[in-house]
């Protein structure tokens, strides 16, 4: 009788301590995540370098040379701002295995620019 026991009770326990353990990663666990942000902002610059200022007798009376407001101009700059972040290790292997991830040579792992479509030329 124990015999049976012992041999009911050990597998079913090896298979519960190993579904935990499965839930418990896919839940809990997560994986460190490099990815690039894209900011636009619009500054303003001068149109034109500012004129030289008067050297030598061409000083007004006060000392200060005067010098004529610049004309500015608005720019689109385009900021790309590297931000780590954590994943669930699901969302990770599913982005691996549409190949949506890169391995860096500094061993981080960093999210494609295309992370919803998965190769063209799958061969699966």
């Amino acid at each position: 009788m124990w015999a049976i026991i012992r041999r009911a009770i050990v597998p079913a326990a090896l298979l519960a301590g190993g579904l935990a353990s499965l839930i418990y990663g896919a839940i809990f666990h997560q994986v460190p995540m490099v990815e690039d942000h894209e900011s636009e902002t619009t500054i303003e610059v001068p149109a034109e370098l500012p004129p030289r200022p008067p050297m030598g007798d061409n000083f007004p009376p006060d000392g200060e040379p005067f010098l004529p407001p610049l004309r500015m101009v608005k720019k689109k700059v385009t900021r790309v701002e590297t931000v780590a972040a954590l994943e669930s290790e699901p969302a990770t292997m599913r982005d691996a295995s549409v190949g949506a991830i890169e391995l860096l040579e500094s061993g981080e792992l960093k999210r494609a620019a295309v992370a919803t479509e998965g190769p063209a030329l799958c061969p699966s």
